[in-house]
């Protein structure tokens, strides 16, 4: 008697566990069913340039410097996303490529290049990326989409002597 007893009890044990399971499945699947699976969270303009200059630093590493100039400097190419392009400038300040397509500006220095506050961004750059390894710097510069000053935010990386960088624009 004891045993039927126990298995019995066992089987209603079993029985509840298995209802209580039943029952919270619905609850599961509503829950996932009210976020499509296609819900990716949106990827921020920052994350856009850093993904970017990670991209360009893995190419110059496969493919050295001449041709990582030519893609950087390819308007069209992989290096350009909408507003965002990549630049390259030397520790000296020679810039050596560039996304926008401002071809006057290869080859010069632009260590002396200052927002409307006068801070020397380009240097705050190299600055950081000799002692950091990578970094964001901050600046006032003209926005080609609005024509007005915004603030841009650029994320760099070193490379050798160089730092790659892709700066977006905000209004903070």
């Amino acid at each position: 008697m004891k045993k039927i007893f126990m298995v019995l009890a066992g089987s209603v044990l079993l029985a509840g566990a298995a209802f209580a399971q039943d029952a919270a499945a619905p609850v599961v699947a509503a829950a996932s069913a009210a976020a499509p699976a296609s819900a990716a969270a949106p990827v921020s303009q920052a994350d856009k340039a850093r993904a970017m200059v990670q991209k360009v630093v893995a190419f110059y590493k496969a493919n050295g410097l001449d041709a990582t100039i030519k893609a950087v400097n390819d308007t069209k190419g992989q290096f350009v996303d909408g507003s965002l392009y990549v630049f390259i400038h030397r520790f000296d300040g020679i810039n050596l490529a560039r996304g926008d397509g401002n071809l006057k500006r290869l080859g010069t220095n632009v260590l002396e290049s200052k927002d409307p506050d006068g801070k020397l961004f380009v240097v705050e750059m190299i600055k950081n990326a000799q002692a950091n390894g990578s970094g964001t710097t901050v600046y006032g510069f003209k926005n080609p989409e609005t024509g007005k000053i915004s603030m841009k935010h650029s994320y760099y990386e070193k490379m050798d002597d160089m730092l790659a960088g892709c700066g977006y624009f905000s209004d903070k």
